[in-house]
Order: C-alpha cells, then sequence, then structure tokens
C-alpha cells in the first residue's frame, strides 16, 4: 500500500497552522514585489513583505500607514505604550500609490483600525484635489470591501513652513477630505493641521525638524496624545 507522505514544506505550513490556527496561507508563505511597478518604492515594499515572512503582525492592531509623515514617526509604538501598532508609511508615497500597495501593506493585516496620512505630496506633483478625495474614496471602498467593520481615519494634511505656498489648497482638500469622511461610514477625520499652531496662530517652529518640512519627535508626541482621544486608545 502506497503510504501518504507529507513534503517538508507542507509539513512546515501545517506546524504553523497548528500553533496559529487563524494564519492563512498568504500570510505564511513568501510575498514579494517583483520588477518594476507604475508606482516606484518596491524595495519599501519588499522591505515590509520580508518582516511579514520573518514575523506576521497579529491581527487587529492599529494600522499606520502613508507617507514619510508616518515612515519617520519612528517612535510610533512608544507614543502608543500599551497599544499594538504597525508602522507601514513608505516615504514620498501618495494615496494612488498607497492604493496600488493596499493588497501587500493595508489588508493583509485585518487591522481594527487604520490611521492614514497621505496628501502632502500629491498636491505638490500636480495631483488636482477632486482626484486626491476620488482616490481617498477608492480606498476607503477597497478597505471596507475586504474589512467592512475596520474603522478608517484620515489625518489632515499638516502645514509646513517647506510648503507654505500650499497653505490655502491645503486648508481646502483638508476641508474637502473632512466632507468625506462624514458621509462615509466606519470613516473620521483627525484634524493634526490645527495642533500645529500657536495660540497667536503662528506656525510653530518648534514642532519640525531642520528641513522645515517633517515634524520631530516633540510634535509626535502632542499628535499621539490627541489621537488617542479620537480613534479610542485610553492615555
Amino acid at each position: 500500500m502506497k503510504k501518504n507522505v507529507l513534503r517538508p514544506g507542507l509539513l512546515f505550513l501545517v506546524f504553523c497552522f497548528f500553533i496559529n490556527p487563524g494564519l492563512t496561507l498568504a500570510q505564511s508563505s513568501s510575498r514579494y514585489v517583483a520588477g518594476k511597478t507604475p508606482f516606484g518604492f518596491e524595495s519599501e515594499i519588499n522591505e515590509f513583505l520580508k518582516a511579514d515572512s520573518a514575523s506576521f503582525p497579529p491581527i487587529g492592531t492599529y494600522l499606520f500607514t502613508g507617507s514619510s509623515t508616518i515612515r519617520k514617526w519612528e517612535n510610533l509604538s512608544g507614543d502608543f505604550k500599551g497599544t499594538r501598532v504597525i508602522n507601514r508609511g513608505f516615504g514620498g508615497s501618495n494615496i494612488k500609490a498607497l492604493n496600488y500597495y493596499i493588497n501587500d501593506i493595508v489588508l493583509p493585516y485585518k487591522p481594527r483600525t487604520i490611521v492614514v496620512y497621505e496628501g502632502d505630496n500629491d498636491l505638490i506633483i500636480g495631483i488636482s484635489q477632486a482626484e486626491f478625495i476620488s482616490q481617498c474614496d477608492t480606498f476607503i471602498k477597497k478597505v471596507h470591501a475586504a474589512l467592512p467593520k475596520t474603522m478608517i481615519y484620515f489625518m489632515s494634511v499638516k502645514p509646513s513652513f517647506a510648503r507654505k505656498q500650499y497653505l490655502s489648497i491645503q486648508e481646502e482638500t483638508n476641508s474637502q477630505l473632512k466632507k468625506l469622511t462624514q458621509q462615509r461610514r466606519q470613516t473620521g477625520y483627525i484634524d493634526v493641521a490645527q495642533l500645529m499652531y500657536t495660540k497667536a496662530g503662528k506656525l510653530r517652529k518648534d514642532f519640525f525638524e531642520s528641513d522645515s518640512l517633517h515634524v520631530n519627535k516633540g510634535c509626535y508626541k502632542v499628535w499621539a496624545d490627541y489621537m488617542k482621544e479620537k480613534i479610542g486608545i485610553p492615555k
């Protein structure tokens, strides 16, 4: 009689599923972006996928994603101490790129909450406000088609000294983004832009790094304390 013998690779998967029944085949196998994509960022995305293949994050976490404003939040886990968070920010990104990689660095984690920061780069490369808002809506629809119970929060586009000429268009974009979130279920808006000014209405220089564009640790801490209440995390 012919014996059924499990191949070593399959035996390993069976073992993985035994110790973690919630693991899916996609999570247990290596996934990589091959070749060039229309948006670039292949090396950054593959670094995330490499980390996932070594140790896949638990489901039901708080996922932060978007451009360098998220990527450079190096103390994210410390600022949200006691809460499981995942940082999947990739510098220079825009909302179209995030939508393109949504099946790689968003949906597989099955997060309970997603916090998105995009818009900074979109506006300076010529993406119109209408297109940006439309792409944000696409993100919402893609997430909720797969994860209907996941809460999504969009952070406002932050003001900065380096891009002061875009302040008016950023403010209008933020107004439209807030309106979109009010029209969609399981979606919210976090206005971090209003935290960037002094009581006198001056943009705070002490919140920025030397490039006058990216924010520093002090600013991130202020954001985190404000965001905890907004997204339901105990302080």
